[in-house]
């Protein structure tokens, strides 16, 4: 296992890195409850060691399954295509966020108790550097799917 990790890792370096438990799932193949979720071409990497529900790396994204596998469905998804907003649309929280609900309305995933459950999940969630305090981040996610559900009709 490598002592350190590259500035720009490849899957397969980061899951050397991590160690025996991670697991290298290839583009289009990983599912949240029988649901199979994509981050276009970019594999997923589950790494029972980190320290969220999931994370993104260039290139690939990273989920922690026992932690990814309490929440319900729709937030499973909405923070995996958080990440993966992440992959192309840069580091902005909140743009990731709106990716992730342009994206679950686009694939029917996300309605409005599925926002509410969303907005739960999210409700104590502290402010720090990247991100909005849970209720300011619900607020923008609202507004959020206002917008994409007004354009989608």
């Amino acid at each position: 296992m490598p002592e350190t990790l590259s500035s720009d890792p490849t899957p397969e370096d980061y899951a050397a890195f991590v160690g025996l438990r991670a697991t290298l799932v290839p583009a289009g193949q990983y599912t949240l409850d029988g649901r199979t979720v994509s981050c276009k071409s970019m594999p997923t990497v589950l790494n029972p060691h980190l320290d969220d529900y999931a994370s993104s790396f260039p290139k690939f994204i990273v989920v922690r399954p026992d932690m990814m596998a309490k929440p319900p469905t729709a937030v499973k998804l909405w923070i995996y295509y958080h990440e993966c907003g992440h992959e192309f649309i840069g580091p902005d929280e909140s743009k990731a966020d709106c990716y992730s609900v342009t994206q679950g309305v686009k694939e029917g995933w996300l309605g409005p108790s599925d926002l509410d459950d969303v907005c739960s999940f999210i409700r104590s969630a502290q402010q720090d550097a990247t991100h909005f305090a849970g209720p300011d981040r619900c607020v923008a996610i609202r507004s959020c799917y206002a917008k994409t559900t007004h354009v989608r009709r």
